[in-house]
């Protein structure tokens, strides 16, 4: 599975890198805002999105541009979870977080992602 990790703060990123591969995820790149994401996006199949980066609480747009424009599935990563306003009931990892819990918490995205292409798939008759 095809992960885009959208994180401004160098120092986490490298470490959700480190925690994903070494869970069997491919890292397709390591975005700081939300042109960055959307130039990835294409490129993964899943996303964990901090709520809150340099430019402000841009997390959430971010996570429903990725879902609309690629149909990624998506986590969020957050110090304060009181921040996402979640409809879509995704995942909410708060940071600091364990490297269990971070694996779970994709893993979970990964089987949604899977299932979603599965059910939207055109069927030919």
């Amino acid at each position: 599975m095809r992960l885009l990790i959208v994180e401004d703060e160098p120092g986490i990123a490298l470490v959700i890198e480190d925690v994903a591969i070494d869970a069997g995820f491919e890292i397709t790149g390591i975005a700081g805002n939300m042109s960055e994401a959307l130039e990835f996006g294409s490129d993964a199949d899943i996303a964990i999105i901090d709520v809150r980066l340099g430019d402000g609480l841009t997390g959430p747009s971010i996570a429903r541009a990725l879902f609309s424009g690629f149909g990624l599935g998506v986590v969020y990563f957050t110090v304060i979870p009181g921040l996402v306003e979640n409809p879509e009931g995704r995942a909410v990892v708060t940071k600091p977080a364990s490297p269990e819990r971070i694996v779970d918490a994709l893993s979970m995205a990964a089987k949604n992602a899977r299932t979603h292409r599965v059910a939207s798939r055109p069927t030919f008759h």
